[in-house]
C-alpha cells in the first residue's frame, strides 16, 4: 500500500472534535496536567468533566506542562512509516513549551520531513488550521494554507469569574475581589500571539451580548466555533443565535480540555474563528 503524501500533528489544546481526528487522520499528542503531585495525559488519562469535577474542589490550582520530546518523536517515527511527511500544528510558543519540544522531536527523526508551527493561539483555531491542513491537496499548499491564516485567528474568551487566573497569579487579589463583589464578567482575546483584557461586564445576563457584538465586528468570517467549559446548553443556545448572524457557516461546539480549562475556570463562554 502506498504511503500517504503527508500527515497532520497537533496537541490536544486544540481541542480537536473525535470526529475530525477520525475524518483527517489527524494524530493527538496530549499535554500533561499535574493535580496533587500526579500527573496526568489530557484527554486520555483525564476526561473533561472528570477534571472539572476536581478543578471546583481545588483549593490550589493544578499546573500543566508539555509533551516531552520524545512523545513526539515517537508519534513521527511512527507516522514516517505511513506518509512521506508531517505537518505539526501547536498551541502558541507564548502559552506552552510545545512548539518546542515538537521540533526536538522532530530532530530525533532522521530523514523524515516534519514541519512544525507555531500557531500563535488556543482551542479550536488550531482544530481549524489543522482541517485545512488536512483537506489540502499536498504538503506544500497544506503549508501555505496554514500560515496564511495565522493572523486572522482570533479567540473572544468570556470567563464567569476571576478565582481561576487569580489563583494563578494572572489578575491582582485586590482586582479580583473587586471583581467578584461587582460580579464582573471579564472578556478576553486572543490574537497574534497576544492575550488581553478586551472587556469587563457587570453581568453575564450583559457579557453574553457584549461578546457577540465584539464578534460580528470581525466579520466576515471563515470558521466559527463556540467553546466552553460546563456551559454545553448556553454555548448551543449561542450557536443558534449565531446561525442568523452567519448563515452558511457550519458553527462547531465543543468543549475546551483541562489545560485551558485550569485558567478559565467552570462555565466560560468562547468564540473561536478565522476571520476571511
Amino acid at each position: 500500500m502506498p504511503k500517504q503524501a503527508f500527515r497532520v500533528v497537533t496537541d490536544s489544546t486544540a481541542d480537536l472534535p473525535t470526529e475530525w481526528r477520525e475524518k483527517y487522520g489527524i494524530e493527538v499528542v496530549p499535554l500533561n496536567v499535574i493535580f496533587e503531585n500526579h500527573s496526568y495525559k489530557d484527554r486520555v488519562e483525564l476526561a473533561d468533566d472528570e477534571f472539572f469535577a476536581m478543578l471546583g474542589r481545588a483549593t490550589r490550582l493544578p499546573t500543566t506542562s508539555a509533551p516531552a520530546p520524545g512523545d513526539f518523536a515517537e508519534v513521527y517515527r511512527r507516522l514516517s512509516g505511513e506518509c512521506e511527511a508531517c505537518i505539526s500544528i501547536h498551541i502558541g510558543s507564548n502559552l506552552s513549551g510545545t512548539v518546542e519540544a515538537a521540533r526536538l522531536g522532530a530532530q530525533a527523526v532522521e530523514g523524515f520531513p516534519v514541519t512544525v508551527i507555531d500557531s500563535k493561539s488556543v482551542s479550536m483555531t488550531i482544530a481549524f488550521l489543522c482541517q485545512v491542513a488536512a483537506t489540502a491537496p499536498d504538503l506544500e499548499s497544506a503549508i501555505g494554507a496554514v500560515e496564511e491564516r495565522l493572523s486572522k485567528q482570533r479567540v473572544l474568551a468570556l470567563l464567569d469569574t476571576l478565582k481561576y487566573v487569580e489563583m494563578g497569579g494572572r489578575v491582582g487579589r485586590i482586582q479580583y475581589v473587586v471583581g467578584s463583589m461587582l460580579d464582573m464578567k471579564a472578556i478576553m482575546a486572543v490574537a497574534n500571539g497576544e492575550i488581553r483584557a478586551l472587556d469587563r461586564v457587570r453581568t453575564r445576563a450583559k457579557a453574553i451580548p457584549r461578546l457577540v457584538e465584539h464578534l460580528k465586528r470581525d466579520a466576515p468570517i471563515e470558521k466559527l466555533a463556540i467553546m466552553h467549559s460546563q456551559a454545553a446548553a448556553v454555548a448551543e443556545q449561542l450557536r443558534d443565535q449565531l446561525g442568523e448572524d452567519f448563515p452558511g457557516i457550519d458553527i462547531q461546539v465543543g468543549q475546551i480540555g483541562a489545560v485551558l480549562g485550569t485558567h478559565a475556570g467552570p462555565n466560560a463562554l468562547g468564540a473561536c474563528y478565522l476571520k476571511a
